[in-house]
């Protein structure tokens, strides 16, 4: 055990990367939990803009996927454009704290209903906007639809989903490791990869090349700050959410966790401008099970990574955002989109003292 001890400690300076957020939040919800929000303020020279931004991250990830350093770092890409941008923590994740007792029966419907509704009335308040911009990555998009779809999302003036899917036609391929787990989903906890994920950081897109080629495409990203996001982005998925995956695989649906609730239809008619964007090389979210809210939703727009589309590479699920060429590339389009429905009165970007509020 002391070798193991030592050999974290030696991985934890070797991957060690530092927040780029100015301040972090603490918000509590309806339940009683608390999760964290990172805030990332405009330089006070930069004009800033109207409406703060809300980025919400994706299944078993935290903030990280927003809060990174250099030419990742999408929050601060966009706070340098003038944004007040907030990345949320959901529970259990990241800084965000929960009960370990209760941790095994998480939904995605708790994510957005609790997590996601306290986060935007706290941006509210702290901002004095009473409309903001929102963006997910992945399982992040889907927990905007489901707001829309049930009536939730009012505050959200304009939405962007990036590799987010309506159901998974491609069935356990969208996930082959879930269908290893699909028999013991009621017995099992969860899915504890953080801390093992944690140790086989060093031989990540290496030794495990063809397994990380699910998640990305390899050739388009940074290998060493690769290693740094899964060393500190990859959180643990409690049994809830699993079973909520696993049951969206098997039957090809987007529905609440009772199945009472289809998100996906809920979506019909939803007016929220909305940018759609899609990976072709994604083997996770693929393009059909993304375009399919393009007919669902009164103004959406398409944005279509890949060499058809003129850009240099067909992007991958997660390279999308951490792409070597992403920053010039993707991140872009994103600014215009939140520029034209940036609208609504100036909100409040006075920082507060430092540290957790």
């Amino acid at each position: 055990m002391p070798l193991l001890y030592a050999y974290e400690k030696l991985l934890a300076r070797r991957y060690h990367m530092e927040s780029g957020a100015d301040e972090i939040h603490r918000v509590k919800c309806a339940d009683g939990a608390t999760v964290c929000i990172k805030r990332f303020l405009p330089g006070p020279k930069t004009p800033r803009r109207k409406m703060p931004v809300l980025c919400v991250p994706g299944l078993g990830a935290d903030s990280y996927n927003f809060d990174a350093p250099g030419q990742h770092g999408l929050a601060a890409y966009l706070a340098g454009q003038g944004f007040d941008v907030w990345a949320i923590d959901l529970r259990a994740t990241g800084l965000s704290d929960f009960p370990h007792e209760n941790w095994s029966a998480i939904t995605f419907d708790d994510f957005f209903q609790l997590d996601l509704k306290a986060a935007v009335a706290h941006i509210q308040r702290r901002t004095e906007s009473d409309r903001l911009l929102a963006m997910g990555h992945s399982m992040g998009g889907m927990l905007l639809y489901a707001m829309m779809a049930t009536g939730q999302g009012d505050a959200l003036a304009a939405v962007c989903t990036i590799a987010s899917p309506l159901g998974f036609p491609q069935g356990w391929d969208a996930a082959p490791i879930f269908k290893r787990l699909w028999r013991l989903g009621e017995y099992i906890p969860g899915l504890h990869a953080r801390q093992f994920l944690r140790l086989v950081t060093p031989l990540a897109m290496r030794s495990f090349d063809r397994a990380a080629r699910r998640f990305a495409e390899v050739d388009n990203m940074d290998t060493g700050y690769a290693r740094r996001l899964l060393f500190h982005a990859v959180q643990d998925i409690p049994r809830g959410v699993l079973l909520q995956f696993r049951d969206w695989i098997m039957t090809d649906t987007f529905r609440n966790a009772d199945g009472s609730v289809d998100y996906k239809a809920g979506l019909a008619g939803v007016e929220t401008p909305t940018m759609v964007v899609g990976a072709p090389a994604d083997k996770m979210a693929r393009l059909d099970s993304v375009e399919r809210a393009l007919p669902l939703l009164k103004n959406a727009e398409y944005l279509r990574c890949g060499t058809a589309d003129g850009f240099s590479v067909d992007y991958g699920h997660i390279d999308v955002v951490f792409g070597l060429r992403a920053r010039l590339e993707v991140f872009p389009h994103l600014l215009k989109f939140f520029t034209t429905h940036d609208r609504g009165q100036q909100p409040s970007l006075t920082p507060t003292a430092p540290g957790i509020h």
